[in-house]
């Protein structure tokens, strides 16, 4: 049954005397220099005091529309698509299973975390995990940083203990992502040819985390280690846990005809071990601007913004994204005052430029009116994703909806009634104005230049 070597070596140890007859202190732990300090067995159902819900398409999170990787499903909170159950061993485990739902290229499937609940810095981290396989499937065990919504992805850090593309099942991929030195995202990531089929029986995928290094295995079987250099400060910080099984995206690619559905991740437990006598050293200083991914600027947001009405103080200018970020610079032609910013989008992935408050600002006295901008744009855009977000949601609306005026100088002026942005809580506006995914008449991500200029909201 089980679980029951696990139990008897804790009895062991609990029973054993040392030379001098004195009892073994008990670590609950079956690995020596190790003591567990969390662990949920999926005996019962799932536990609220150790897992949250993220739902939806990502879009909640700030991020576009599939979860920033092109996903195709939605997460949820049903007992559809997470339950425990007892699997063909009689072990009782936790299922996340993907489905299929009436429509094209529409699925389900769950994420589940610990955010806000319980978080770990160094350590012994493993699961004891049976993946799903099939074109499109993408299943993971992985830790983000607490500081994720202080700092965003990749500054936060991530840590994949566990990825598999489900065309791919006996590879298994491990990796770290981070902000380097220069600002860029960077990462460090191997797979392993387990040299079985991964989905056929459980493994032990595990990260042995040290203020040095990052050392990943399955069935300890190494394979990926990542010393953890002086740029790297998000792996000196604590993270939260993460399960999931992603439909679709940029790297699985999507389900095909030979996909079969539903599909199930099965999980027997999750185990966090600390590591006996280290010395943890202090958790750096979090330093925003060296750790923030692209671009950011205190001076550069007055440019777009309309100058008279002074809207908005406490901009920042940012840029993000997979590749696919603009690079935002200040340009001399302007339809009011006598600069606009121009993004200049790389193409090839997604990302976006935005503006953000800070503090965030009450801006309600505009609900009953209107966003006003205006652009200046090439030839060949079809589209681009305008954004507002509070602290709590964002609303996306999408430039081919609405018809600009010629204002001069190449620019078109848009209006868009505050109340399209449906279900914005704009008494606590976060981010008052962003330009995401530009793409042309083909769909592809636009190579490109944009000009912004004489942002305003109007009552």
């Amino acid at each position: 049954m089980k679980h029951v070597l696990f139990s008897l070596l804790a009895l062991l140890a609990f029973s054993a005397c040392n030379s001098d007859d004195e009892p073994t202190p008990d670590t609950g732990s079956p690995y020596e220099g190790y003591t567990l300090v969390w662990s949920d067995e999926f005996d019962a159902n799932i536990s609220s005091d150790n897992w949250v819900y993220e739902l939806g398409d990502g879009t909640a999170y700030g991020l576009p529309p599939g979860w920033g990787n092109a996903e195709r499903q939605l997460y949820t909170s049903s007992q559809n698509n997470s339950l425990v159950l007892e699997d063909e061993e009689g072990n009782s485990v936790l299922a996340i299973v993907a489905r299929r739902e009436p429509g094209d290229n529409r699925y389900s499937s769950a994420k589940l975390t610990t955010q806000n609940l319980h978080s770990f810095r160094y350590g012994r981290v493993e699961a004891r995990i049976k993946v799903p396989q099939g074109q499109g499937l993408w299943p993971a065990f992985w830790m983000l940083g607490d500081n994720i919504s202080e700092v965003d992805w990749p500054g936060c850090g991530e840590v994949d203990i566990m990825e598999v593309i489900g065309h791919e099942p006996n590879v298994v991929h491990s990796t770290v992502h981070y902000t380097n030195s220069e600002n860029k995202a960077a990462s460090n990531g191997k797979g392993l040819d387990a040299g079985t089929n991964l989905a056929d029986d459980y493994h032990i995928y595990r990260v042995d985390w040290t203020p040095e290094s990052l050392v990943f295995t399955i069935d300890d079987v190494k394979v990926n280690e990542v010393a953890i250099e002086a740029d790297m400060k998000e792996f000196q910080r604590s993270f939260y846990l993460i399960l999931n099984v992603a439909v679709g995206g940029n790297w699985p690619g999507n389900p095909d005809e030979t996909t079969v559905f539903p599909q199930r991740m099965l999980v027997d437990w999750v185990r966090v071990y600390s590591k006996d006598g280290l010395n943890a050293p202090a958790a750096p200083a979090l330093d925003i601007e060296e750790e923030t991914l692209g671009t950011i600027s205190s001076s550069l947001p007055p440019l777009a913004f309309n100058s008279t009405l002074n809207q908005f103080d406490g901009l920042l200018l940012k840029s993000f994204g997979a590749g696919g970020e603009p690079e935002v610079t200040e340009s001399d032609i302007a339809v009011e005052g006598g600069s606009s910013l121009l993004f200049s989008y790389p193409g090839g992935n997604w990302g976006g430029g935005f503006f953000e408050l800070d503090p965030t600002v009450d801006a309600s006295q505009y609900a009953n009116g209107s966003l006003k901008f205006s652009l200046r744009q090439p030839d060949d855009l079809a589209d681009i994703e305008i954004k507002l977000e509070s602290v709590a949601t964002a609303v996306s609306l999408f430039l081919r909806d609405y018809s600009g005026a010629d204002v001069g100088n190449g620019f078109l002026e848009y209006t868009i009634p505050m109340s399209d942005f449906e279900g914005l809580d704009l008494t606590d506006l976060k981010i008052p104005f962003a330009l995401w995914n530009p793409v042309d008449a083909s769909g592809e991500y636009l190579v490109g230049d944009i000009l912004l200029d004489n942002v305003y909201f109007e009552e």
